[in-house]
């Protein structure tokens, strides 16, 4: 509608330039038109571009955590939600891993916060590198991470869930450890999401109990 206003308007600037200089010929207006016409319609497609591309930004924004820049926990709580919804549907299994970093604060207190955040960092760094492009990463909380494995069985996200603790697993400076638990559970159409999701964190609760640094199945 606006483009027509504006269309419109600039049309009735012809006429009346037109009227103001009838001794102009018209072959000679027209280019004039012509090239007023396509400056508007790039001016609009400009703006038309910049909102699309603020819109994304914004978006991405809202779904990203700010530091690791993975997905953040509401975003992720969606996927799972679409993602039970097609199990359900199309009877395709899918995997829920989560871990812990363990003893997170003896990093923080000993080598300080900010090489705590380089940690989680380094770590999100990994996920992306370790897992599927179809998979999906998030920091679930202060130092818990959570993936979403669509298509997929246990025995395949526990190799993953091994892969990802021991490529994690190494000294820092000052004799610091740094490890982390694991819990893997499969989709079971005989409970609900919301009960997946408790199996795992009680799967998590188990691999800390066990003396951290190991992988559960839930």
């Amino acid at each position: 509608m606006a483009f027509f206003f504006i269309k419109t308007d600039l049309f009735e600037q012809f006429y009346h330039f037109s009227r103001e200089y009838e001794s102009i010929q018209l072959d000679e207006l027209f280019p004039l038109a012509f090239m007023l016409l396509m400056s508007v319609v790039y001016f609009l497609s400009r703006r038309l571009h910049e909102c699309a591309t603020y819109r994304s930004i914004v978006e991405q924004q809202a779904s990203q955590d700010p530091l690791t820049k993975l997905f953040n926990r509401r975003t992720l709580e969606r996927k799972l939600e679409a993602e039970w919804d097609r199990f359900l549907r199309y009877h395709e299994d899918f995997c829920v891993m989560i871990f812990d970093i363990d003893d997170f604060k003896v990093i923080n207190d000993t080598l300080g916060y900010v090489r705590g955040d380089r940690v989680l960092i380094e770590i999100a760094e990994m996920l992306i590198n370790n897992t599927r492009k179809t998979d999906f990463c998030a920091r679930w909380g202060e130092e818990e991470f959570l993936i979403l494995c669509p298509v997929c069985k246990d025995g395949q996200a526990l190799i993953l869930a091994e892969k990802l603790r021991s490529t994690l697993y190494r000294t820092l400076q000052d004799g610091v450890e740094l490890s982390a638990s694991f819990a893997v559970v499969q989709s079971d159409n005989s409970t609900s999401l919301e009960e997946l999701m408790k199996r795992v964190h009680f799967g998590l609760h188990k691999a800390k109990k066990r003396g951290k640094n190991c992988v559960v199945s839930g």
